[in-house]
């Protein structure tokens, strides 16, 4: 009767793990469980056109900030993202500095063209902003998109 009571308890302390019973629910908010690779991980360089110096980089799960000059910085939750709807989002965890951008919670468009990362960027999680001038931040007669930055992929 012990063997089996221990291998009953055994059993069911074992479920979760297995992705059996309660616990194993992916129900919560803040699990993220991304469908594959973001196809924009890696190091971007900024191109412009009004912030300072810097590099944008994205992991899976992170996007960070950088000035060039080292003095400031900003980390970010990547929420989610859609590489074949070209968006992301993300939740601000850190920053030093007067660092970019600035809120709490962005979307993200972008275009990627080769080498050439487009991102323009709206407050919260409403949705996402137009892509209204993929490869340049600007529009009609030199007119600047808000909120709009190029980079170029790092080696």
């Amino acid at each position: 009767m012990r063997i089996r009571y221990l291998a009953t308890i055994l059993a069911l302390a074992t479920m979760p793990l297995l992705g059996c019973g309660e616990s194993a629910s992916t129900d919560q908010p803040d699990a993220f469980v991304p469908a594959g690779p973001f196809e924009l991980e890696g190091s971007w360089l900024y191109l412009g056109p009004w912030d300072g110096e810097h590099t944008l980089t994205f992991s899976n799960t992170s996007a960070t900030y950088t000035d060039i000059g080292g003095t400031w910085s900003s980390t970010w939750k990547l929420q989610n993202f859609d590489n074949d709807a070209h968006h992301f989002q993300i939740a601000f965890e850190a920053g030093d500095g007067t660092y970019i951008p600035t809120g709490a919670q962005l979307s993200g468009s972008y275009d990627l063209n080769a080498v050439i990362l487009t991102v323009q960027l709206a407050d919260g999680l409403g949705s996402y902003p137009p892509m209204r001038s993929p490869g340049s931040c600007t529009e009609g007669e030199s007119s600047p998109i808000d909120n709009c930055r190029l980079y170029m992929k790092q080696n």
